[in-house]
């Protein structure tokens, strides 16, 4: 079983509890708020020195531009007559008193026309050259190495009557530029450098890094930097907390006013979040310090309430086990101890006479005696169980009363309950045999079913034979019409065949007879041709009358054939006539079937409902049966209770 906590340890628990979630919070916002606060002072800072390096930056380049422009303005610089010799002598003297790596002329070419031994002979592949003829405006490059020095060149185009006539070209030492970044010193390891326009590093403090041309996108690669980088070159000012290599660091920018680049100061997080960490461990230890105390305290509290306590709790330990009879030790501390003692003494000998006359009524009821009133012994609240017993005593014998009506009741109830569970069970006896007898009828009517559908099936085989037949008789008759049409087509042809040869036989009759003339008119020359047109005349007759046999034997055939024709469409109406009789014969067949299968589904379904139905009926034959029985036994159970009720003492009057 789990040890319960004593009041000494839920009120330190509790109490050091609150401490500690306090001072923890309280310490982490203090080094939230410090983090916080750092960081936006450090980039308020750093974005401020960024403005001012980049400014000092566009300074130095403006003295280095001004330079340029004042050699500009001297005339024989342009005075494109003026001798070599000349011009050289005048960048000679300003070689002397400014510090340029080397000084040039250049015509519009990019080739060199005068100038130091060192200067380039040609200009025109460097990148300046490109801005300067574009821009017609001084042109500041970006750093480079050469002659084992670092050096910035600076172009500008001279003019003569408002036209170029060739560019001025001058170089000089990068520690003009390093001075300025040399100079910006964030923390141990905090750099600055300058980018161009492609975020390629041009300038270094460290001048190792310079050779290197290394752009920041590759450098540090990453989506967040890349929109950062990306507001560098576009000329913003700001100042970010950035990863570079995994690391946080503090990062301010700034464009350098007249040209291209950027300035980026960048110092790691880490150093200057030292003395933060310092602060925050003090913090820490000292709110330790402050909880270790405030706990000594806290229990010296809980041991004085504690032992005030402790009497009453042992004495209410000992009252939840059911000891009424040990004394109370009264507590003199002058405060609520005290007063609890007191009140607890009290309590416990009031709830030692309440549970006696408790146990009292008790046992009048335990013994049957509902007659016995409560002692009216119970004060203040205790006074609702005086009333409640009063009222279990009253409800008894209200409840003893309806129990010994019931008792008489049930009695009767059981005496028709048997008699009526009797017919219940005659009917459904009876019920079962007339269920039984139509099931057996059923039956009958589900086998004459079965034979009406085999002999519906038989007639609608019969009817599907009859249909094909028809139909098949109908298409010979139909092909057979066709052939009479056709003979009677025929017939016709044959007609004006017999026809025409009847002229050519009267034709011919006709030129013998002018033959036999002519051959009389010869003579002796014309008796033989006479012969032949006696003969032919004689075929023409006998041509003549074969033609008039054939034409009444034509004629006997076309009434012959009409007649048939007449015959075969009243042959082929009946054919149709008998195949519409067959096609609703087969939908009668049809229907018929039909019919005999739904009536099949009906007998199905009353004999599965006469099953249910008979199911039902021996249910309630055993229920009848079953009621019965338990009509008896509550007959029995009714007049046990009528004896238990007549034994109990009642108060008088109650029992009717």
């Amino acid at each position: 079983m789990e040890k319960k906590k004593t009041i000494k340890q839920i009120i330190v628990f509790y109490v050091m509890s609150v401490s500690i979630i306090l001072g923890a919070l309280l310490t982490l916002v203090m080094i939230i708020s410090s983090f916080v606060s750092t960081d936006s002072i450090l980039m308020e800072n750093l974005q401020m020195m960024a403005k001012t390096s980049s400014q000092n930056v566009s300074s130095n380049l403006h003295l280095l531009t001004d330079r340029m422009a004042n050699l500009a303005l001297e005339d024989i610089l342009t005075d494109q007559e003026a001798p070599k010799e000349e011009k050289q002598k005048v960048l000679d003297e300003r070689e002397s008193r400014i510090e340029f790596v080397w000084l040039g002329g250049y015509d519009l070419s990019g080739q060199k026309l005068y100038g130091d031994e060192t200067a380039p002979e040609n200009i025109a592949e460097e990148k300046y050259y490109t801005y300067l003829t574009k821009t017609n405006n001084i042109v500041i490059d970006e750093p480079y190495y050469a002659d084992d020095i670092w050096q910035l060149c600076v172009a500008l185009p001279m003019t003569r009557d408002g036209e170029v006539v060739s560019y001025l070209v001058g170089s000089y030492k990068y520690d003009l530029l390093n001075d300025v970044l040399s100079n910006i010193n964030i923390g141990a390891t905090g750099s600055s450098y300058m980018i161009n326009e492609e975020g390629v590093i041009i300038a270094d403090k460290d001048l190792e890094n310079m050779q290197k041309h290394e752009n920041i996108y590759e450098l540090y690669n990453s989506g967040r930097n890349k929109e950062i980088f990306d507001d560098m070159i576009n000329s913003q000012t700001g100042s970010e907390s950035m990863s570079l290599h995994g690391i946080r660091h503090y990062v301010a920018y700034a464009p350098v006013p007249g040209t291209n680049w950027t300035l980026i100061i960048d110092a790691p997080r880490r150093e200057f979040q030292k003395i933060l960490f310092t602060s925050v461990f003090l913090c820490v230890l000292i709110a330790v310090i402050l909880l270790v105390v405030s706990r000594y305290v806290i229990i010296k509290m809980a041991d004085s309430i504690s032992d005030s306590l402790s009497l009453a709790t042992g004495r209410l330990t000992a009252l939840s086990e059911g000891n009424l009879k040990d004394e109370v030790v009264l507590a003199e501390t002058n405060d609520e101890a005290e007063v609890l003692t007191n009140a607890l003494a009290k309590t416990i000998s009031s709830m030692d006479g309440y549970i006696n006359d408790i146990k009292s009524s008790l046992g009048f009821l335990s013994e049957g005696d509902y007659s016995k009133e409560v002692p009216d012994t119970f004060h203040g609240d205790f006074a609702a169980i005086r009333e409640a017993l009063s009222a279990i005593t009253v409800s008894l014998n209200e409840t003893m009363q309806r129990i010994n009506r019931s008792s008489q009741a049930v009695n009767e109830n059981s005496s028709e309950v048997s008699g009526y569970a009797k017919r219940l069970y005659d009917g459904s006896m009876e019920q079962a045999v007339a269920l039984e007898r139509l099931r057996d009828s059923i039956q009958k009517i589900t086998d004459q079913i079965d034979h009406i559908a085999e002999s519906a099936s038989q007639v609608k085989k019969c009817a599907n034979g009859a249909e094909d037949k028809v139909s098949q008789g109908r298409e010979h008759m139909g092909s057979m019409l066709e052939t009479m049409h056709d003979i009677y087509e025929n017939m016709q042809d044959i007609t004006q065949i017999s026809q025409l040869i009847e002229e050519i036989s009267s034709q011919t009759s006709l030129l013998a007879l002018n033959a036999s003339i002519e051959a009389a008119r010869a003579g002796e020359s014309g008796r033989g041709f006479a012969v032949v047109a006696q003969q032919i005349g004689v075929l023409a007759d006998q041509t003549a009358d074969a033609l008039k046999q054939t034409g009444d034997i034509i004629g006997q055939a076309n009434i012959s054939i009409e007649k048939g024709l007449k015959t075969a469409d009243l042959t082929a109406d009946s054919f149709k006539e008998i195949y519409t009789a067959t096609e609703k014969f087969t939908e009668i067949s049809q229907g018929m079937a039909r019919v005999v299968s739904e009536q099949e589904e009906a007998v199905s379904m009353v004999t599965r409902e006469v099953d249910k139905v008979l199911e039902i009926a021996n249910t309630n034959q055993q229920l009848a049966k079953e009621t019965d029985e338990t009509a008896a036994l509550s007959l029995t159970q009714a007049e046990e209770l009528g004896e238990v009720v007549a034994a109990v003492k009642l108060k008088e009057g109650e029992l009717e």
